[in-house]
Parts: structure tokens; sequence; C-alpha cells
């Protein structure tokens, strides 16, 4: 049996029987499923296939918690270097002509100057002006921004709570699905795997918490403690620390965890 395994994120392209089967064959352990995506019912009727195809085959929901994103969106701007965006908070609008993003308090955080970073750091604007809820922004890379992609902005500490309605609403989906684990993003201390714990069974789907930034990874021995599972999410770590320290604070964090022998997920950017 091979120690090392690997954690395969199912998404519409590979939500049929037959690449299942394929993933299943070419070695995946784990089937995850990212709930910042897709509808309920979609992700209901894919645990309940994967359940049916692979019994054998763990599944791991990613409730959205406390990461900001933008919401999906009618269209997705597309810009150059030195050109104007405007993120919102005011949720009517759709990207045409401005982003909405998902944290209601983003404008209230931000002055001009500061940085935002987007999809994995692959976009970075600077922040011009703070007019009411609109966020004007110029753009530092040639890219585009798309529907439901993470924005990153490590000088601020989010003012929202915890848990939200939201992750309430997606732990009982996971619980009453059968989901075999809860990945909780941004965890901070180990009062916040407790608290989405009472909302389970109790044993019940398994905790895996995401170690993402400099919080987690200040408090990093505590959270290893209380949670079934860690998962060090490379992409989201080396936007919030810093992208030359990620291999280290990675060691870091899999020392700590074998010596409580918690298994660990090594996720994202590995390649890019």
């Amino acid at each position: 049996m091979n120690r090392t395994k690997i954690v395969a994120t199912i998404g519409p392209a590979s939500c049929e029987p037959d690449s299942l089967r394929a993933l299943h064959r070419a070695g995946m352990s784990i089937a995850r499923l990212n709930g910042s995506h897709n509808s309920l019912d979609w992700h209901l009727s894919t645990i309940k296939l994967i359940q049916e195809l692979l019994p054998n085959v763990p599944i791991l929901l990613d409730i959205p918690g406390r990461k900001i994103r933008t919401i999906q969106l009618a269209h997705e701007p597309c810009f150059e270097a030195g050109d104007e965006l405007i993120l919102t908070t005011d949720l009517e609008h759709d990207g045409h002509q401005k982003v909405p993003v998902s944290y209601p308090d983003l404008h209230e955080d931000l002055s001009p100057n500061d940085v935002i970073l987007a999809d994995d750091g692959t976009l970075r604007f600077t922040v011009s002006a703070v007019n009411g809820q609109d966020i004007h922004c110029r753009a530092e890379v040639t890219g585009q921004l798309k529907s439901r992609k993470g924005i990153n902005v490590p000088q601020i500490e989010l003012r929202t709570k915890k848990v939200t309605d939201r992750d309430r609403t997606m732990v009982k989906f996971a619980t009453d699905s059968g989901v075999d684990f809860i990945g909780i993003s941004f965890v901070e201390s180990a009062n916040h795997v407790e608290m989405i714990r009472k909302l389970t069974t109790g044993s019940w789907p398994r905790i895996v918490a995401k170690i993402e930034n400099s919080g987690g990874l200040k408090n990093m021995n505590e959270v290893i403690d209380v949670a079934d599972a860690i998962m060090i999410d490379r992409g989201d770590l080396a936007v919030e620390t810093n992208l030359e320290s990620v291999a280290l604070f990675q060691k870091q964090i899999l020392n700590s965890a074998t010596d409580k022998s918690k298994p660990v997920i090594v996720a994202t950017e590995l390649l890019h």
C-alpha cells in the first residue's frame, strides 16, 4: 500500500462515471469537492455517484469558510497592466462595470496604495481610491479576473465570524450526505476547529484544518492537536505570507503533524 495518497478535485469535467473510474485506476485515493463552486444539488448528485461507483474512496468536501472570493460573474473582465478595475462590495453588479467580492467589509478595511492579490497571487492590484463600496484599483499585470476566484489582502485581519451561516449550511449538508471529511479554510485557532466540530455528529465527518495564513502558522500546534487532519494550502499560504518561505513552512507543518500522528495533505500550486 502506498503511504503517499492522491487527493483529486472533482469538477464538471470529471464527474462522469468513466472519468471517475479512470481517476481511481490512475491512483486517486480521496475525491475532493470544492464547496465554493457549483450548487448543493450538483454536489449531492456527485457525492451519490462517487459513493455508488467507488464506495471505498473517501470524499472530502471543502466548505467556503472565510475566504474572500469574487462572486459568480456574468462578465469576467480582461485588462492590461495599468488599466483600472473596480471591485465592489455591492453584490448587485455582475462584472460588466464592477466586480463584486464576497467580503462585505472589504471597502472599509482598504486604503489607497494597499495591495490586493487574486487567483493565488497571479493577479496583483494596487488600490488607488475607495469611494463608498467601490474599490478603484490599478492592475499591475495583464490578465482576467474570473468568477469565484480567491482574493487575498494579507495586510488586513478579516472581521467576519469564524463560522458563517453558509458554513453551518454546508456542514449540515456534508453530515447529511455522508461525506468522510470536511475541509475548513483559513483556520487560525483550536477554537475555530471545535466550533465546526460542534455542528457535526462529534466524530463524523472528520475535520481537515487548512493552514494557509500567518495566524494558522502561529497557532499550528494547537490546530494540529484538535484537527483530524491538516491541509497545507500552498497557494494561499504563498500570498498570505511570502513565496520564498513556503517550502520551509511546509516542512514545519509536516514535521509537527507527523510528531502528533496526524495525516497531512500538501495542496495546490505544486508545479505552478
